[in-house]
């Protein structure tokens, strides 16, 4: 499959919020936070946003164990039976490899890892400026599950880079 072909759905779940980004290949199509009224509205979002793009692979937050309820454990876990029922894709990053992935060899925070992801797609420097005139942060749930996207893109490109190196090698 090439990387165009490639349709990526990411997501940040929360108990009130869910922050989703849509890669159409290595470009950055659909982002937004979403409100959540109760547990299956999760469900209702993700299948809205996989039937519409056609998505193929699905990247989630994983939640830190000390910052999760019972209800957002189990939406999330309906969110993944969902997603491998009918995708069958499904990558976890937490917040710690994002930043890994995107800020290698410096210590950061939810604010430099939201200006490296205004680095590489710029479009989104109105949603940086809204958050940082918010009093609660809101856009941060979009701005994490755009940096899961950019590292479920880098997880299959460095797969497809060494099968392709493999199948070279053994020509």
């Amino acid at each position: 499959m090439q990387k165009e072909d490639h349709k990526i759905l990411a997501v940040n779940p929360g108990s009130r919020y869910v922050g989703i980004a849509v890669f159409l290949g290595t470009e950055l199509r659909d982002w937004a936070v979403k409100v959540i009224k109760n547990e299956k509205k999760i469900g209702d979002i993700i299948s809205h946003y996989i039937h519409q793009y056609g998505i193929t692979h699905c990247a989630v937050k994983r939640l830190h164990p000390s910052r999760t309820s019972k209800v957002l454990n189990q939406a999330v876990a309906l969110l993944k039976n969902y997603v491998n029922t009918h995708i069958g894709c499904l990558y976890e990053y937490s917040i710690d490899d994002v930043k890994k992935n995107l800020v290698p060899n410096e210590k950061t925070n939810k604010k430099r890892l939201m200006d490296e992801i205004v680095v590489r797609y710029p479009f989104l420097q109105n949603d940086l400026n809204r958050e940082g005139r918010n009093k609660n942060p809101y856009l941060i749930r979009m701005f994490e599950a755009v940096g899961i996207g950019a590292c479920c893109l880098q997880e299959i490109d460095k797969a497809q880079s060494d099968a392709i190196k493999n199948k070279s090698q053994k020509s």
